[in-house]
């Protein structure tokens, strides 16, 4: 989605800077006419309008909170632009977190793709201050058409989930067509040939023409609509609205959009979810999440063992570093090794990982957030010695390689508290 639109903005001749994690893509916007940075701070800190174009609420707080943050170098007066699709409360919580500095946002949801954007069709729901809006939308004009101002900070983002329920509900709904059909000896293409020229006609049938069923839509889609529908059915709970027919068809259908809700948990007409409501994990997603676990139970006994060449072995090949700091400081692999066995080399360490928050992207990328406690007895070469305990959450993200195996794409150690110790005689 972000490549597509910084080539719009370059063609609209907007000036654009653009930070993006993997190397090979910063090279192909750099040859598309971009300034490229390699660090997120040096993108944003002159940029009147920032436009952040990420998949969850997770990835958008990773990136705008902290002191190396968004909001922590932007300048003051300019606006930050969220497409991400999530809850509108996290689009107040970063308004008001940016306040101090007159960081200003505007949320701002889209519906479509990466064609969408190419040919300057996306649908933009824009929600915020009405001069804050005012400045961004000739911004977005340049790969947005239609461009919807909905209403108050976080509206946009209520219309947004709400299309997505919708949505959902409509593949539901045509997954059980598609059932009946076949029951009754109708194959699926000709269902969908006929229906979407009748007046049951849809824009999920019209995509089942292009597609030879809805599991075949699910597997490309499903896991962006199983994280809208529980940040839908997060929010509508939190503010007490019931979301009736629409939430019992998106959630109950036989596509199983949500499956993060746990035994016992309120459904959302007030009954006990029984078991049978719930919708069940592949083997698939429980066998990548444990060798998730694995790889990171393996991150540390390595990295306290000091066993350098096992434990690079954890990483992918453009890993990003992100060191725990003031300043943002990136490392790549050849540099944060180095950098690693001069700082912990000549000492003890011990980590500890715990209640993994682990989210599946896709076939091959994954997100998570650990809890850590650290333990730090180091004499770095021509430093200081030091001696601490350390609390925190590790955030991180993870890609599957072509051999199979799940590995560390981009990582963040953020310590809430640091003890020192003194260190023994």
């Amino acid at each position: 989605m972000g490549a597509p639109m910084v080539g719009r903005l370059l063609a609209a001749g907007v000036d654009t800077t653009v930070y993006a994690r993997r190397a090979e893509v910063r090279e192909e916007l750099a040859r598309a006419g971009a300034m490229v940075t390699a660090g997120l701070s040096h993108a944003v800190r002159d940029a009147d309008v920032v436009v952040t174009c990420l998949y969850s609420d997770a990835q958008l707080l990773e990136v705008a909170l902290g002191p190396a943050g968004l909001l922590a170098t932007m300048m003051p007066g300019s606006i930050l632009v969220v497409h991400t699709t999530g809850s509108p409360a996290t689009a107040r919580s970063l308004a008001e977190a940016g306040a101090p500095r007159d960081v200003h946002v505007v949320d701002a949801p889209v519906s479509g793709g990466a064609v969408d954007i190419a040919q300057a069709r996306l649908t933009v729901m824009l929600g915020g201050a009405p001069a804050d809006i005012e400045r961004v939308k000739p911004v977005i004009a340049a790969y947005a058409d239609p461009i919807f101002e909905i209403g108050a900070l976080g509206s946009a983002q209520g219309v947004k989930l709400l299309n997505n329920a919708l949505f959902a509900a409509n593949v539901q709904l045509v997954a059980e067509a598609e059932r009946v059909a076949n029951e009754l000896g109708v194959d699926t293409a000709t269902l969908a040939r006929v229906v979407q020229h009748s007046s049951g006609a849809s824009y999920v049938m019209g995509l089942l023409t292009a597609m030879d069923s809805i599991a075949s839509l699910v597997e490309v889609a499903g896991h962006f609509l199983r994280k809208d529908i529980d940040v839908v059915t997060d929010v509508a709970r939190g503010l007490g609205v019931d979301l009736g027919l629409l939430g019992d068809v998106a959630e109950r259908g036989p596509a199983q959009f949500v499956g993060r809700s746990s035994p016992g948990a309120p459904h959302l007409n007030g009954d006990a979810m029984t078991a049978e409501d719930m919708p069940v994990p592949s083997l698939q997603m429980l066998w990548d999440i444990e060798q998730i676990k694995q790889l990171k139970a393996r991150y540390f006994r390595l990295l306290d063992a000091k066993d350098w060449d096992a434990f690079a072995e954890l990483f992918t090949e453009d890993c990003e570093h992100h060191l725990p700091s003031e300043s943002p400081i990136v490392m790549h692999n050849e540099e944060y090794f180095a950098n690693l066995k001069v700082q912990l080399g000549n000492g003890v360490t011990t980590h500890h990982g715990h209640m993994p928050e682990i989210t599946l992207l896709g076939p091959r990328d994954a997100e998570g957030i650990w809890a850590m406690f650290d333990f730090l007895e180091v004499e770095p070469e021509g430093g200081t010695p030091l001696t601490f305990q350390g609390y925190g959450h590790y955030h991180e993200t993870y890609r599957r390689g072509d051999d199979g195996q799940w590995r560390i794409s981009s990582k963040r150690n953020i310590r809430q508290r640091i003890d020192p110790r003194p260190r023994p005689d």
